[in-house]
């Protein structure tokens, strides 16, 4: 049986950086890395459109606002941050540009050249790797792991447990990782779709899929607090999408009583609202429609609304308030009025249920009071240790999740070598 110093289950971002990192610290351990599929990263190679969207220009400090578990992820954040991270692929020959909201691609536009990078360096490091390796099962006994798969059992000193969350179970990330910790003393939060379409049940919106909403508000009310993101918006034929959708489906799903691994998946509808001019506040709306009416009042209301929504979603906006498309402006009541105003700024949809298959990231995994966050070292069984999406973690989209797997992987790499 052969026996490793490290073995990292997931050839994930990572578990690739742990993997690295390791070797980096103390060149002379003896580090495997046990992948389920028949290459690396099969994950990384869907991030950003195929682009990798690598991280985000955001400083550190910003960034671990949009996290519930910012003090815990606060110390790998720091230990390899953004500019770190950008540093460590430049030195490999790689360049990046910025775009819009921070978010930073490599110059190739292709995430292979992120793999191939990382796959070269642990073929350089002469890091030991094995493909389509199962693992079934892993016990603890003594100084040891035994770590039984598919192919071959073996021994290892220490193990770091990088398999990701649920979501894109093609790639690999099915879960079995939490199955692996279960047995391994560690409870697991509720497993929760993150960063997915909101489903709306409403069968004229789907007829205007495609249509983008740029720059504008969404919010909903969690008892009398309200949640909003300020992005673009993406109709779909089943609901809605874009970055202020997938960012705020984060936070509806953070306050559901949802769990896919028990099957309890039991969508509570919510209420959301759309702001469709967030720079005017409903007054100063009100005061520019009343001011606009001198000059433009014989304009039909559907002409008059195109310096406000996007032409093709007028009629739809004025048949959901039941406000006639052919009235001009001076002869709309005040009761018409009154609903424009309101709609433009809240415009009212129900959300029916979210779109699984469309998910992105996991919200839950690894309960962090068990992990600590200095080490990434469980607290109850030593010596085993925890990196990226398998950690309780779920940050919006731009960047920062893989941000955070690359810089977990790093503490996680960096710890077990020592």
């Amino acid at each position: 049986m052969k026996n490793y110093d490290i073995a990292i289950i997931g050839g994930g971002p990572a578990g690739m950086m742990a993997a690295i990192t390791s070797m980096q610290t103390k060149n002379s351990l003896k580090t495997i890395i046990l992948e389920k599929n028949d290459d690396f990263g099969k994950k990384l190679l869907l991030t950003g459109g195929g682009r990798c969207n690598i991280t985000n220009s955001t400083p550190i400090s910003n960034q671990l606002e949009y996290y519930n578990e910012k003090n815990f992820l606060k110390h790998s954040l720091y230990s390899l941050n953004n500019e770190d991270l950008i540093c460590f692929f430049k030195d490999n020959g790689l360049k990046f540009n910025e775009e819009e909201s921070g978010r930073i691609f490599p110059t190739t536009n292709k995430a292979e050249s992120i793999l191939n990078t990382l796959k070269q360096m642990i073929h350089d490091l002469n890091i030991e790797t094995s493909l389509n390796t199962h693992v079934t099962k892993i016990e603890n006994q003594e100084n040891n792991f035994i770590i039984k798969t598919n192919k071959k059992t073996i021994t290892a000193n220490k193990i770091i447990i990088t398999t990701g969350g649920i979501t894109y179970p093609q790639t690999g990330s099915n879960g079995e990782g939490y199955y692996l910790a279960k047995n391994l003393q560690h409870t697991i939060t509720q497993i929760k779709p993150g960063l997915t379409s909101l489903i709306i049940e409403n069968k004229s919106l789907k007829n205007l899929a495609g249509i983008t909403f740029q720059d504008i508000v969404v919010s909903f009310k969690n008892k009398k607090k309200k949640i909003q993101i300020r992005d673009d918006v993406l109709i779909k034929h089943n609901g809605l999408s874009g970055p202020a959708i997938l960012n705020l489906s984060n936070k509806i799903m953070q306050l559901q009583d949802y769990d896919l691994l028990t099957n309890k998946t039991q969508f509570q509808e919510t209420n959301i609202s759309l702001d469709f001019i967030p720079n005017l506040s409903q007054e100063e709306l009100n005061n520019k429609i009343i001011k606009d009416s001198s000059v433009y009042g014989t304009t039909m209301i559907k002409n008059y609304l195109k310096y406000y929504l996007v032409n093709n979603f007028i009629t739809f906006f004025l048949n959901e308030i039941n406000v006639s498309s052919t009235k001009t402006i001076s002869n709309l009541t005040k009761k018409d009025k009154n609903k424009i105003i309101q709609n433009l700024k809240q415009f009212q949809l129900t959300v029916s249920n979210i779109d699984v298959k469309s998910a992105k990231i996991t919200i839950g995994g690894i309960n962090s009071n068990e992990i600590n966050s200095k080490t990434l070292e469980s607290k109850t069984t030593p010596k085993l240790y925890f990196a990226g999406e398998i950690l309780e973690y779920a940050g919006p989209t731009g960047g920062y999740n893989l941000q955070v797997a690359f810089s977990t992987g790093y503490i996680a790499g960096k710890s077990a070598s020592n």
